[in-house]
């Protein structure tokens, strides 16, 4: 051929060969071989089997993008490199499916004077009508890759619309292939899940649920896989991230959800657009849909308040029993926590985040009053209140009940699959015998473990409220306020209580009469009005006989002087303390009581003092 010149046969040829996935490498063999095929196609062009070089490092690569394709890297730098006079490949979309990969691999070729040779020719990237069709069929292969891709796309969200596509799905479901999603037959896995969400609903936060599995030495269940029963199921500790993700998966609240990070919904108008596909209803589930929801907002309210924000935050151990849900009175921003150093708390509304302070309102102004106030109305609920606590804490002591023993149950279904094992095999292997004989004590050990610490852990947890335990609750639930100030209660509790009947607390200063107003609106949507006394401030004014014997003294005395001459009248400052030099000077600048520059001999003080020496820092 008139296009391969004796410098490029000089030169050495590449095959390219490259398949898009591993399971078409190990499926369509027959491409690969008619890859392969081109070294004989490269002999019949005039190269000798010697200068025929094939490159497969990039087998299973999709030719998308160039990354993570070393073979597409070194066949570009050695055709750089005038190394290669000829690259061979079964077609374009075997070297790249991206234009920008295949201009840059027919530009350096252009400049080498190296040819391109796939099935149908060859062709010469310096020609202008080889340029041409080479650039026509790289533009048609990134067409078909993009074409390819919205087939298969498409085909699986129609599948997932009837719910039949298979997604992968969280601990506690299986995927069954004629009814599609079921919960997991192993009742220890339905018991954890279902204990999980009734301890989120009493707990309130997720941190509060692990530490009540560690607590009790709960472990979780995870099922590796896409849902088979195949792949057995596995225990661990439970941790923060795998409780958050468990509460923000709506499959365990019954819907199937395809695409479920997606940040929006797809729309029915335009299926095309993407989005995430939910299908209520499909498939039994562990709590309802409102649940689900519920537990959402919770998670979000239960964000620490920071810079004014809207989320009140979980109730924390801090001493602030108002923590999270103060609003303003004046400008309805939530009101932020400010500890001081002197054991003390305010609430402080700035509003702005360069500090301008709305209002400020300390705590003993009117945490007692919400404490009244409530205390006040539990005592009115609180048989109710005592008989829930006894259930609440029976139906605790069964759930730990069940638990424990399906967890032993297991144990044992273990020690006996080994027991089978070990009398399965014959008295002569030896070497087996002794492998299957270890594990079966093993087996035994971990069950004898288990029943210790299950006779441990109802010793120190009662799972049966003997009748003088039931006395107890009742005649302390009859007690609120001793309950409430017990230094067994943990602040938390506390502000679990409070948050159960309080929606929201809004606080108003006003200065006629001095006083705070209270406004408690209750999760009934009821709003209560009260109005808790302030502190009166020290009205810092000295009196005029003390404002007139300075006027007196201070032209021929000094500070210290003055100082002593009132102490010893028995004189007091003006928030009730012995006068100081600073004091003193405090005064007589206000009044505008200034000495001279000029240095003075003072009566009866062999010192010489300044004006500085007066006024301390000026």
């Amino acid at each position: 051929m008139t296009k391969i010149t004796a410098q490029q046969l000089g030169r050495k040829a590449i095959v390219y060969v490259r398949q898009s996935s591993p399971e078409q490498v190990r499926n369509n063999q027959e491409s690969g071989l008619r890859q392969h095929g081109f070294l004989e196609r490269a002999v019949s062009l005039g190269w000798r089997s010697e200068q025929v070089e094939v490159i497969d490092d990039d087998t299973g690569q999709s030719g998308a993008t160039a990354q993570g394709r070393d073979g597409f890297h070194r066949l570009v730098s050695e055709v750089a490199l005038g190394q290669v006079g000829a690259v061979l490949g079964l077609e374009v979309s075997r070297l790249a499916r991206s234009c920008v990969d295949w201009y840059r691999l027919m530009e350096v070729a252009a400049v080498t004077r190296t040819i391109i040779v796939d099935e149908d020719g060859v062709y010469d990237p310096n020609h202008f009508n080889d340029r041409l069709l080479l650039g026509m069929k790289a533009t048609m292969s990134e067409a078909e890759l993009h074409l390819l891709k919205q087939r298969m796309v498409g085909g699986r969200r129609n599948k997932a619309r009837r719910g039949q596509f298979r997604i992968r799905l969280p601990a506690g479901f299986v995927w069954e292939e004629d009814e599609g999603i079921r919960k997991d037959p192993d009742e220890r896995v339905q018991d954890a899940i279902g204990l999980f969400f009734r301890s989120f609903e009493r707990l309130g936060t997720a941190a509060a649920v692990v530490r009540y599995f560690a607590a009790h030495r709960q472990s979780f269940p995870r099922r590796d896989g896409w849902g088979s029963l195949e792949v057995s199921v596995t225990w661990g500790a439970l941790s923060v991230a795998r409780a958050v993700s468990v509460l923000r998966n709506p499959v365990y609240a019954g819907v199937y959800c395809y695409d479920r990070n997606s940040g929006h919904e797809e729309d029915p108008e335009e299926p095309c657009s993407g989005g995430r596909i939910l299908i209520p209803g499909s498939h039994p589930g562990y709590l309802t849909v409102e649940q689900y929801e519920r537990n959402g907002a919770r998670l979000v309210a239960n964000r620490n308040m920071y810079g004014g924000s809207r989320y009140r935050g979980s109730a924390r151990e801090g001493k602030s029993l108002l923590q999270g849900i103060v609003l303003c009175g004046k400008c309805g921003r939530p009101m932020n926590v400010i500890y001081c150093t002197d054991g003390s708390w305010t609430y402080i509304c700035r509003r702005s985040a360069i500090g301008r302070i709305c209002q400020e309102v300390r705590h003993r102004h009117v945490e007692p009053l919400v404490e009244s106030v409530l205390l006040e109305t539990v005592s009115r609920e609180e048989l109710d209140l005592a008989v829930g606590a006894l259930e609440k804490l029976a139906e605790r002591a069964q759930e730990m009940d069940r638990q424990w023993k399906k967890r032993i149950e297991g144990a044992r279904y273990e020690a006996e699959k080994a027991a089978r094992r070990y009398h399965q095999v014959e008295p002569e292997n030896r070497l087996v015998a002794r492998t299957l004989e270890a594990e079966w004590n093993e087996r035994l050990e971990e069950v004898e473990q288990l029943e210790r610490e299950y006779e441990r852990v109802r010793q120190n947890l009662p799972f049966d409220l003997t009748e003088e335990q039931r006395r107890n609750v009742l005649a302390l639930a009859e007690d609120i306020p001793q309950l409430w100030d017990s230094p067994t209660t943990r602040n938390s509790q506390r502000k679990r209580l409070l948050r159960l009947l309080i929606e929201d607390i809004t606080l108003r200063n006003v200065d006629d009469p001095w006083s705070t107003e209270v406004a408690i609106r209750w999760k009934t949507g009821v709003v209560s009005r009260h109005r808790a006394e302030r502190v009166q401030p020290h009205p810092h004014t000295t009196s005029p006989e003390v404002v007139a014997r300075i006027q007196e003294l201070y032209t021929e005395l000094s500070d210290h002087q003055i100082a002593d001459i009132l102490n010893a009248e028995g004189h007091r400052s003006e928030c009730g303390r012995a006068f100081t030099a600073q004091s003193v000077s405090h005064v007589r600048r206000r009044r505008g009581m200034t000495k001279s520059g000029r240095r003075r001999q003072s009566a009866g003080h062999p010192n010489q003092i300044t004006d500085k020496d007066n006024h301390g820092n000026k």
